[in-house]
């Protein structure tokens, strides 16, 4: 009986309880603009500090999944504990033509004492739009 406890406690341990640390980027809505498509995306900063610099590598693919565009954007600065919209423009970009947004990669990430480490494994995507934001 004593070793199931320990192996429940043990197993129960790889769950991500609330409150762990965490940057929460979601996919709010996409917006025409003329001839661009506006993303807004809405973060959390969970992590307990403040992140002066914050750089998503991001990668729109169409509905066939072909690349149209990869950009660099800053979501920064982001107080601690805060919530954030921010939005990005994708030039000569139809809204209707977006099938997906991929959180490529995040390229910098870095509070008041430098860079963070394992920032992206922190980061936690979602979307409220039509098309999914991915990592």
């Amino acid at each position: 009986m004593w070793l199931l406890g320990v192996v429940v406690l043990a197993l129960s341990g790889n769950a991500t309880a609330e409150g762990d640390p965490a940057i929460g980027v979601q996919l709010n809505k996409l917006e025409v603009d003329g001839d661009d498509c506006r993303a807004h995306l809405v973060l959390e900063n969970g992590l307990g500090e403040a992140l002066e610099s914050f750089q998503l590598d991001m990668v729109v693919f169409d509905e066939d999944g072909i690349i149209q565009r990869r950009t660099v954007v800053e979501m920064a600065p982001l107080r601690a504990g805060s919530i954030s919209v921010r939005a990005f423009r994708m030039t000569d970009t139809s809204c209707d033509s977006v099938g997906r947004i991929l959180i490529n990669d995040i390229n910098v990430c870095e509070g008041s004492e430098g860079a963070i480490d394992g920032c992206a494994d922190y980061v936690q995507v979602e979307s409220l739009a039509d098309v999914p934001l991915v990592r």
